[in-house]
């Protein structure tokens, strides 16, 4: 593996959850990125080869805030709160791998 581009994404959809119970959009956006990207990075790391990891965000993280009271926005569901929410999470992630790396 060269390149890991992490890209899937949904915006602004109505209230859903995941089959494990997570909001949506932070689900799809960027819990399933975080998680094949930490379960790959083991062999990665072990390849001794350069890779790059990519994680395609938007520009919606500028309006984005972690809500960590109510991470599942299950008070108050607004579909373009939560993508800004979930697309700020992908940057801060990024932010972190990379510190980390």
């Amino acid at each position: 593996l060269d390149v890991l581009l992490n890209n899937a994404g949904v915006m602004a959809c109505p209230k859903m959850s995941t089959k494990d119970g997570f909001e949506f959009q932070l689900g799809v956006n960027h819990l399933g990125h975080f998680l094949l990207t930490q379960q790959l990075l083991p062999s990665l790391i072990e390849a001794n080869k350069p890779v790059r990891i990519i994680n395609v965000a938007s520009a919606a993280h500028q309006f984005g805030q972690v809500d960590f009271n109510d991470l599942m926005r299950d008070k108050d569901y607004q579909p373009w709160e939560a993508y800004g929410q979930s697309k700020l999470a992908n940057i801060m992630y990024t932010y972190e791998l990379a510190r980390r790396l």
